[in-house]
C-alpha cells in the first residue's frame, strides 16, 4: 500500500511540474539558418503567458528580463559578450503572445565562422523564478567572393568584399567590409536578391561606396550602397 500511495504522489509531482512548466512559453528562432560573417544576427523570441494574470517583465538595476547564452561548436565554453544589452519593459496579457525580435551581433564577439547554439532565459516578475526557451542554432559563414576592393579609410587598410550567398531559398549579394592587417571583419550587410541572368555591376565612388546593381527578379533590379562602416 506505501508503495501504492508513493507513487500516486510522484505522478501527481510530475503532473504538477509539467502544468507549473507550461504557465510560460517561451519559444526562439534565428530569422535564418545562416548569416554572413559581420552581419547583424537577427533572432525572434516568442513568449506565451498561459497564466491568468499579465506578466510585467521589466529590468532591475542589476539583471535584465531576459538573458542569452550562446555557445560555438568545438567550445565548450560560453560565447564572451562585449556588451550589456538593456531590453525595454514589456507586459504579456492573460492568455496571449508577445514577439521580441533582437539583433545579437553589438553584445557578443561573433569573429569566427562555425555553428553556434542560442539559449534565451525570462526572468519572471518575481525576480526568482526563469523560462529558459529551446535550444536554437544557426552557422556564420564567410559566403563566396563576387568582387573586391581594397581602400585606405580612417587611417585604415581595407578590403571592400561584394559576397553571394544563400538567404532561405535565394541567392543574395551581401557587402562585408575587413580589416586587411588584422583579418576582423568591420561589418556587413544585405544589398539584394540575386538571380543569376546577368552579372552584378558592382563599382566604388570617390568617396569610397560600395554600389552594388542585380537583378532581383525577371521585372526588378536592385541598387544598393554601403560605406566603408560596414
Amino acid at each position: 500500500m506505501k508503495h501504492i500511495l508513493s507513487l500516486i504522489m510522484m505522478v501527481l509531482c510530475l503532473l504538477a511540474a509539467g502544468h507549473a512548466t507550461a504557465q510560460v512559453d517561451v519559444r526562439l528562432h534565428p530569422e535564418r539558418s545562416e548569416f554572413l560573417l559581420g552581419e547583424g544576427v537577427v533572432v525572434k523570441l516568442k513568449i506565451t503567458n498561459h497564466t491568468d494574470t499579465a506578466l510585467v517583465l521589466d529590468n532591475t538595476p542589476d539583471r535584465q528580463w531576459l538573458h542569452f547564452t550562446l555557445t560555438r561548436s568545438g567550445s565548450s565554453q560560453p560565447l564572451a559578450p562585449k556588451a550589456i544589452p538593456s531590453f525595454k519593459k514589456i507586459v504579456v496579457n492573460p492568455g496571449s503572445a508577445h514577439e521580441v525580435r533582437v539583433n545579437l551581433r553589438p553584445y557578443f564577439y561573433f569573429n569566427t565562422v562555425g555553428s553556434y547554439k542560442i539559449v534565451a532565459t525570462v526572468r519572471m516578475p518575481d525576480m526568482q523564478s526563469t523560462y529558459s526557451s529551446n535550444r536554437a542554432s544557426f552557422t556564420l559563414v564567410n559566403g563566396g567572393s563576387v568582387k573586391t576592393f581594397a581602400i585606405q579609410s580612417g587611417g585604415k587598410r581595407l578590403k571592400m568584399n561584394v559576397k553571394i550567398m544563400r538567404a532561405g531559398d535565394k541567392d543574395c549579394l551581401f557587402g562585408q567590409v575587413v580589416n586587411a592587417d588584422s583579418g576582423a571583419v568591420v561589418g556587413a550587410c544585405y544589398m539584394g536578391q540575386y538571380l543569376n541572368f546577368m552579372a552584378p555591376r558592382v563599382m566604388m565612388d570617390r568617396k569610397q561606396n560600395l554600389h552594388v546593381l542585380c537583378q532581383s527578379t525577371p521585372t526588378y533590379f536592385t541598387y544598393s550602397v554601403m560605406g566603408p562602416d560596414g
